[in-house]
């Protein structure tokens, strides 16, 4: 095999809990120089693994792995000084602004003092953060650090980038202005890009895929090839549709709710003119909203945009500067222990503890619930089961795949049966089988009276909830049903746009208006 990235019979075991997980079994491959190869599989299939093989972090068990011609065992430290590598937690330091993170991985990588300035320029300007560079990277959205995480990367001008989902969390239009970054630097230097990914549709932006299964490769090759077996059940078929063809041998049946929202349902959350301000900064500006009981809610907006500001107000986690939240008809400020007993939350950011087992977790939080020993033994066995943990209950947390990990935050967050369930962007980074299987949760609970508020970057996600809001800069700019935000989000006269054309639409309409 030729090639710049080169495999040859790779296998990598783990052991979580009592379980050996075959991350790896006998990964061939070879990338040539010059493209973007997209790297792609469910939850647990070994693309981490196999990144971190690639940049020489990790010894496998059996075969060999090269890149520019360095062993991937015995030259690690000459791959490490020639490839820009960005793990899914890039190691951004909050407090330092973005020219002291570049600063120092310059400094890392040897970069001489008299090319740092024009490089960091050049970075910056490419990465459209020019305007910020002595912001502190903890007050950039969550585009904008992925955008300083790729600068930080791209510091010694490597030949090779290897990145492990640099996606996850950000919106689409960020996502395509990263992708678009990413071609230029492809077809200016023919460097090569090997990055995995769990939005399908970025498999768009890549001369070529990979996809990777229980630790085996299921298809390389063009990304047409990930949507020639599910062509044989139905025309014209998603990429989305393609991957679970591959992966389970079908298209499931499109998710319908049982139970459609009653218009007179009661309204179980309001917020009324609500505002947050950090000093002289309006984070929500006035945003109004009801949900009812049952209903599927979504709170969108690009990064930044206030969305999870207004979730941690919701449920009491961060103080409101003016304006008011009705959780049950209980002020959240005067009734906030009645009020948050309602509520069940799923964070943005995995919330559980890494160093206490899957259960532990769970009887952790059902203590914290106050369930008494009799109901919390009742409901975490439900847990178990409901989210397929019973191979995991003794492992730690932190050791855990993404989407376990997500299954395990849901499976806390229900524990003490709310009335209401907040999922701040709860299947980030998840694959489509993933997704499928959390949405048909989230509607069944939905069809059983809980009011569910969300909010995602995957935005045929919204094609599921019953209203949305799109916000921007605080502000609300969009609300309505799917429908309704659809035809805000077409031009006049214009075919009507699907929920992702109409988002882009309407951010980028109220961009150029300001």
């Amino acid at each position: 095999m030729d090639g710049i990235i080169l495999c040859k019979d790779i296998k990598k075991d783990f052991n979580l809990g009592k379980e050996t997980v075959h991350a790896l079994n006998g990964i061939s491959l070879s990338i040539n120089k010059g493209r973007i190869v997209g790297l792609l599989g469910p939850d647990g299939a070994g693309k981490t693994t196999l990144l971190r093989i690639l940049a020489g972090l990790l010894i496998p068990d059996e075969g060999s792995a090269s890149v520019l011609g360095y062993d991937c065992v015995r030259n690690a430290e000459s791959i490490q000084s020639v490839i820009g590598y960005m793990p899914q937690k890039f190691g951004l330091y909050e407090n330092l602004t973005l020219h002291e993170n570049m600063k120092l991985y310059a400094e890392l990588h040897q970069i001489p003092l008299q090319n740092q300035k024009s490089r960091f320029d050049e970075l910056l300007e490419m990465m459209n953060l020019s305007r910020f560079p002595n912001r502190r990277a903890g007050k950039l959205s969550g585009g904008m650090k992925q955008k300083l995480a790729l600068a930080c990367a791209l510091i010694s001008d490597p030949d090779i980038l290897l990145l492990d989902e640099p996606t996850v969390g950000v919106d689409i239009i960020s996502r395509r202005e990263l992708f678009g970054i990413l071609r230029k630097i492809v077809d200016k230097r023919k460097s090569t890009v090997f990055v995995s990914t769990s939005y399908m549709d970025e498999a768009d932006y890549c001369d070529e895929i990979v996809v990777l299964y229980q630790g085996q490769i299921i298809a390389n090759g063009a990304k047409d090839s990930l949507i020639e077996k599910a062509k044989t059940v139905k025309s014209n078929p998603t990429l989305d549709e393609g991957f679970q063809m591959l992966i389970a041998g079908a298209i499931p049946l499109p998710l319908k709710r049982k139970v459609p929202l009653s218009p007179e349902a009661e309204v179980v959350v309001k917020a009324t003119n609500l505002v947050k301000r950090f000093g002289t900064f309006t984070a929500v500006d006035h945003t109004n909203f009801e949900v009812r009981r049952g209903e599927v809610f979504g709170l969108l907006g690009a990064n930044g945009a206030g969305k999870t500001t207004t979730f941690r107000m919701m449920c009491g986690l961060d103080a409101v500067t003016s304006g008011s939240v009705e959780i049950c008809g209980l002020n959240l400020h005067t009734a906030s222990g009645k009020a948050r007993q309602k509520i069940g939350f799923v964070a943005q950011k995995f919330s559980l503890y890494a160093d206490m087992t899957v259960k532990e977790n769970l009887e952790f939080f059902g203590a914290a619930y106050g369930l008494s020993r009799a109901k919390r033994k009742e409901r975490i066995h439900w847990a178990i089961h409901e989210f397929a943990l019973e191979n995991y209950q003794n492992a730690p947390t932190g050791d855990l795949p993404l989407g376990i990990k997500q299954r395990l935050s849901m499976a806390c967050a229900l524990l003490h049966e709310p009335e209401i369930l907040f999922l701040d962007e709860a299947t980030s980074g998840a694959d489509p089988l993933t997704r499928y299987d959390f949405w048909r949760r989230i509607l069944d609970l939905a069809d059983k009276g809980v009011a569910v508020i969300i909010t995602t970057h995957f935005m045929d996600e919204a094609d599921y909830c019953d209203h949305m809001v799109i916000m921007q800069d605080g502000k609300t700019v969009a609300s309505g049903s799917v429908t309704e935000i659809r035809r805000q989000g077409t031009p006049k006269g214009a075919p009507l746009n699907d929920i992702t054309e109409a988002f882009v639409h309407i951010i980028q309409k109220k961009e150029t208006a300001s």
